[in-house]
C-alpha cells in the first residue's frame, strides 16, 4: 500500500486535499486559545491580520484560509522535490508529508504571519537550488534576497533567511562579492520601500519598533506550554532525529547536489531554531519553518530507505499522530 505514496501518480495531491480537510475537522468541536497568535506589528503582517482579525472571522473560517495555503506550499514542496530531483525518484510524497508534519501542532493549521512567511522560505529554496545551474542568474541572487526581505515584513523571525540566502549562495556555487552584493541589494530594495512608507507618512520613528514587533515583546521565560504541547514538541524531536540518524545513508547514495540540497534544508531548519529569541509575540506556529525543512528530509527518507516495513509503520503513526494531538486533548485535558 505504501508503495502508492511512493509512485509518481499526480493523484495523490488528492489525497494532500483530504487529510487537510481531515485535519480541520476539529474545528468544528473545538477551538485554540489563539490569545496573542495575531498580536503583529509587522508592515505586512498588520495588513493581513487586517484582514483576518479573530474578531470578525471565526477560528473555523481561518483554518479554511490556513488549508488553503496549506495547499499550495505543498504543491510548492512537490514541486521543489522533483523539479530539482532532490530525490532519487519523482513523487509527490513530500507534500503528503508537509501536510502531516505542519498539522502535528494545531496552531499551524490556521493561517498566520508565519504560514505566510513560510510561502517565501519555499520560493527561497528554489531560487536557492537553481543556483546549481550553470548559468549566472543575477536575477536569482536579486530575487534571494528580495523574497528575505518581504518575508521579514510579514514576520520579523524570518530574518533568518537573509544569513540562510548567504551561505545557500556560497554552498550552490563558487560565491563571488559580486553575487553577495545583488543579493543584499534585493534585500535593502525592500528597506528603501518600507523607508519611504513610513517616511511618507510621517511615522518614521514607529519603522523600527513596528518591523520588529516592538510593542509586543513577551520575556520567554513567561511562557507556559501545555503538557499537550510538550508531548507533540517531543514526538516532533524524536521523528526528526530518526530522520536526521538516517542522513547519512541518504547522503553515501546522493550526488553532490543532493547533499547540497540537505545541508540548505538542515540549515534552515537550525537558524530558525536560533530565531525562537527574536520571538517578542511567542506561538508555536514559528516550528512551521522546522517542519518544513523535515517533511522534505522526511520524503527522501521514505523515498529512498530500505526498510520498507518501518517505513510503511512509520508513515501510518504519523498520520495517527496528528489526530491525537489535536482530538486527545480534548478528551483528557491536562
Amino acid at each position: 500500500m505504501f508503495s502508492f505514496f511512493k509512485s509518481n501518480n499526480p493523484a495523490l495531491v488528492v489525497i494532500n486535499i483530504i487529510l487537510i480537510v481531515l485535519f480541520r475537522f476539529v474545528f468544528l468541536v473545538h477551538g485554540l486559545d489563539i490569545a496573542g497568535l495575531y498580536h503583529h506589528t509587522e508592515p505586512a503582517a498588520a495588513f493581513l491580520i487586517r484582514l483576518i482579525y479573530p474578531a470578525h472571522m471565526s477560528q473555523l473560517w481561518l483554518a479554511i484560509a490556513g488549508g488553503a495555503l496549506c495547499l499550495v506550499e505543498s504543491l510548492l514542496v512537490n514541486r521543489i522535490i522533483n523539479r530539482h530531483k532532490v530525490s532519487q525518484r519523482k513523487n509527490y510524497l513530500g507534500g503528503i508529508l508537509f501536510v502531516i508534519f505542519t498539522s502535528m501542532i494545531p496552531e499551524c493549521t490556521l493561517i498566520s504571519p508565519a504560514q505566510v512567511s513560510l510561502l517565501f522560505l519555499l520560493l527561497v529554496f528554489d531560487q536557492l537550488f537553481d543556483l546549481s545551474r550553470p548559468e549566472k542568474l543575477y536575477a536569482n541572487q536579486f530575487d534571494l534576497g528580495f523574497l528575505s526581505g518581504i518575508a521579514m515584513l510579514v514576520y520579523f523571525p524570518s530574518v533568518f533567511m537573509l544569513p540562510l540566502v548567504i551561505i545557500g549562495f556560497l554552498t550552490m556555487r563558487t560565491g563571488t562579492l559580486k553575487g553577495i552584493m545583488i543579493i543584499f541589494t534585493g534585500f535593502a530594495s525592500v528597506l528603501a520601500i518600507v523607508f519611504t512608507h513610513y517616511l511618507w507618512y510621517d511615522r518614521l520613528p514607529d519603522m523600527l519598533p513596528d518591523m520588529v514587533n516592538l510593542p509586543n515583546r513577551r520575556a520567554l521565560s513567561t511562557v507556559r506550554l501545555t503538557h499537550w504541547q510538550d508531548i507533540s514538541i517531543a514526538w516532533i524531536v524524536l521523528v526528526g532525529a530518526w530522520i536526521l540518524a538516517n542522513v547519512p545513508g541518504i547522503l553515501y547514495s546522493s550526488v553532490i547536489q543532493t547533499r547540497k540540497y540537505i545541508t540548505i534544508l538542515i540549515l534552515s531548519g537550525f537558524f530558525s531554531l536560533l530565531t525562537i529569541t527574536l520571538l517578542f509575540n511567542f506561538n508555536l506556529t514559528h516550528l512551521i519553518f522546522v517542519l518544513t525543512s523535515l517533511s522534505i528530509l522526511s520524503a527522501m527518507y521514505f523515498v529512498e530507505t530500505k526498510m520498507a516495513l518501518v517505513a510503511e509503520i512509520l508513515f501510518i503513526v504519523l498520520i495517527l499522530s496528528v489526530f491525537t494531538f489535536q482530538y486527545l486533548p480534548i478528551f483528557v485535558p491536562v
